[in-house]
């Protein structure tokens, strides 16, 4: 076709008005939502805008409160809120293939996993040792993070090998539980070593969860010495254990749910072994594919989907303790890698968070992904293949683990039902 004629045949689309039956539903869905929270809602007349010349009709939705009288959310095209709103229903990991119903981070050899909880189980720490030492990496996403030498070992520092990595409850001052880790690995003659005997490097990343662990004894130095005691090859124990002791979900809207540690493992055929582990206390709902498993929870029971909600223009509740969060995991792998690779990986992973948790990433959230490279693996795959291959597949079991973690979580909770 000529230009001449292209030209004439090019037309200029335009938005259909919405239909009158249209319009009211969609003033009785935000005039419905709006009574749930507890916002009276104010109708007025639709508004017309025009841009570019082309015009839009669209309602107008006011949430008068107290802290927000002005507050305007526009009710412009809902087609989106027709949509799945989470990850895609895809199958990742091909048609037919799964990642290993009983994998975990220890199938990466030489990998320890221990976990240690206060008596009340309400708070705890979970430590993952790799006492030859691992070439280290680290992504953080969250916009209120609680860490600790997470800048030792960023490249251009001299930290080359960590023995550990450790994932504490008790928002800051868990991360006294490091001392008692480092002091294991130092007791038993691992870290770099110095004139005055070996030198331990424990990363550590914290969740909060002191709301529901209120009046629980706080991980310290003792508890982290005992999860350290406690590590070990073989079958890592998940849900409302360790770390995960105290931790919960889908905390924007409605009551949350129980989080929990989770694990997960896959090896490249012919190539490196990528597994995760996870302590998922995420504000944000938990999705497998494209339904939420867990999450807030409406008073009927039924899930808020907080994402939908936010896009319907329901205002978050206020800030406050009850909906500070974080999910930090470990992305372990036989993989040859270097710093910086190995912060490569960790950024990668954050994109099975992503998949698994939505919203995810917030401010209140402290997103932190570490990697850790053994370096074992002889199939030859390294540079850049290797962080593709390796990051890809780190999402991958990233995002498996976050779904096993609340179901264990779950089950716990029933199984406890089950027994009263």
């Amino acid at each position: 076709m000529d230009r001449k004629k292209t030209k004439l045949t090019a037309k200029l689309i335009r938005p259909a008005d919405a239909s009158l039956v249209e319009k009211r539903r969609n003033a009785d869905n935000a005039n419905g939502s709006a009574k749930y929270w507890g916002f009276p809602v104010q109708m007025r007349n639709s508004g017309i805008y025009r841009g570019k010349g082309i015009t839009k009709r669209f309602n107008k939705v006011f949430f008068n409160n107290d802290k927000n009288p002005d507050q305007t959310i526009y009710q412009d095209d809902r087609s989106i809120l027709n949509q799945p709103i989470g990850p895609s229903a895809n199958n990742l990991i091909g048609k037919g293939t799964k990642v290993h119903p009983k994998g975990s981070i220890t199938d990466v050899p030489g990998v320890l996993v221990g976990h240690a909880e206060d008596k009340t189980g309400r708070t705890g720490c979970t430590v993952i040792l790799y006492p030859e030492g691992a070439v280290p990496g680290v992504d953080v996403r969250g916009g209120f993070p609680g860490t600790e030498q997470t800048d030792a070992i960023k490249p251009g520092t001299s930290t080359d090998l960590i023995q550990g990595v450790l994932l504490t409850g008790g928002s800051n001052f868990g991360l006294a539980a490091t001392a008692g880790v480092v002091n294991w690995l130092a007791e038993h003659g691992y870290g770099t070593p110095t004139g005055v005997g070996p030198l331990p490097t424990v990363p550590a990343a914290v969740i909060f969860d002191l709301y529901y662990a209120k009046g629980s004894r706080r991980p310290d130095a003792q508890l982290g010495y005992k999860a350290a005691k406690a590590a070990k090859a073989g079958t890592v124990a998940q849900g409302s254990v360790g770390a995960g002791a105290g931790a919960t979900v889908g905390k924007i809207y409605g009551t949350p749910m129980k989080g929990g540690v989770g694990t997960a493992s896959w090896q490249i055929p012919g190539g490196p072994i990528v597994a995760a582990i996870v302590v998922v206390n995420a504000l944000g709902d938990i999705w497998d594919h494209d339904h939420i498993i867990a999450g807030a929870l409406k008073p009927n029971g039924k899930f808020v989907n907080q994402t939908r909600a936010i896009l319907e223009g329901i205002p978050p509740m206020p800030s406050s303790i009850q909906n500070r969060s974080t999910t930090i995991a470990v992305i372990a792998t036989t993989a040859k890698l270097d710093k910086a690779e190995a912060g490569r990986v960790a950024t990668l992973a954050h994109d099975g968070m992503a998949r698994a948790i939505s919203p995810v990433h917030i401010q209140a959230d402290g997103d932190t992904v570490f990697c850790i490279a053994t370096g074992t693996d002889r199939s030859g795959l390294i540079g850049n293949a290797a962080v593709t291959a390796v990051g890809t597949v780190a999402a991958v079991v990233l995002e498996q683990a976050i779904v096993r973690g609340v179901m264990a979580a779950q089950a716990g909770i029933k199984q406890q039902q089950n027994t009263k």
